[in-house]
């Protein structure tokens, strides 16, 4: 007679070999699960724009971009300085309309 204890572990090994067999089917049949890293780049590398990316090409027009940018950005230096600019503060209409019904008459 086997020991219920035996019994328990014979159990438990069919579950789990039951349990891996339907995982490895579910794996079988479902398609480029364990799809190679070589294949997937050259996948992303047929739907990127056609062409190589141009590095020196990239960096120029960054640096055109920032050459925009640091002639506004002294222009706006230059306005403040000289007084070009008028700054009016107002107050929100919306805060403006509370401190009236708040303040005490």
């Amino acid at each position: 007679m086997i020991s219920q204890q035996l019994r328990t572990i014979g159990q438990g090994l069919v579950l789990i070999a039951g349990v891996l067999g339907v995982i490895a089917v579910g794996l079988w049949f479902r398609p480029n699960v364990m799809e190679p890293e070589a294949h997937g780049r050259m996948v992303l590398a047929e739907t990127a724009p056609v062409g190589i990316p141009d590095a020196g090409r990239q960096r120029e027009i960054m640096i055109q971009q920032l050459q925009a940018l640091n002639d506004r950005l002294a222009a706006i230096e230059e306005g403040l300085k000289e007084g070009r600019f008028q700054v009016q503060v107002l107050e929100p209409k919306g805060r403006a309309e509370k401190e009236v019904k708040e303040t005490p008459q």
